[in-house]
């Protein structure tokens, strides 16, 4: 990973997914309903929902860089078999953790901007209109010009194209 995301990256997520799949929109297609019915599509999208929403939250949480090539390396490396106690304060265990929350907004930013890439442009709409916009299904349906029962193709063909690179990232029920 060369840099952590910008401000401006995550302010203009939207626009920036819309670019993407542009550049690829003839080449995308729907999955099909084979596909998309081995995945639990209603859990899936909970757990992309909270996924969104710290994502959202994080540009509001943390100081991300407003330059493009900012730099990132490391500053520790791991011994093996050493189990020294840590010797770092309080102060240095947050900074780290903070830093850990940037490179995860940036990990997660950048599973996005992947996913951008496979989606068509229905998809994307839907994407952006129910995990970044937070509009209804009929809203939605209406800003495409499709029936709300053609959309559920759309909605499942998105929600596991995104399942595949995001479930990594996505909180898990033990």
């Amino acid at each position: 990973m060369d840099h952590i995301v910008t401000a401006n990256q995550l302010i203009n997520i939207k626009d920036t997914i819309l670019e993407n799949a542009k550049t690829r929109e003839k080449e995308n297609q729907l999955l099909k309903k084979c596909i998309f019915i081995q995945y639990d599509v209603i859990e899936d999208k909970r757990k992309m929902l909270v996924l969104f929403s710290k994502l959202k939250s994080a540009r509001y949480l943390y100081d991300f860089p407003v330059e493009e090539n900012i730099k990132i390396t490391p500053t520790y490396e791991l011994v093996e078999g050493s189990s020294q106690r840590s010797n770092q304060s309080q102060v240095e265990n947050a900074v780290t953790r903070y830093i850990d929350k940037q490179l995860l907004t940036t990990k997660v930013y950048n599973s996005i901007m992947k996913v951008s890439f496979k989606l068509t442009r229905q998809e994307v709409i839907y994407l952006i209109n129910t995990f970044l916009v937070h509009k209804s299904e009929e809203e939605i349906s209406e800003i495409i010009g499709i029936s709300k029962t053609y959309l559920q193709n759309i909605k499942k063909s998105c929600i596991v194209k995104m399942w595949v690179d995001l479930e990594q990232y996505c909180p898990q029920d033990d």
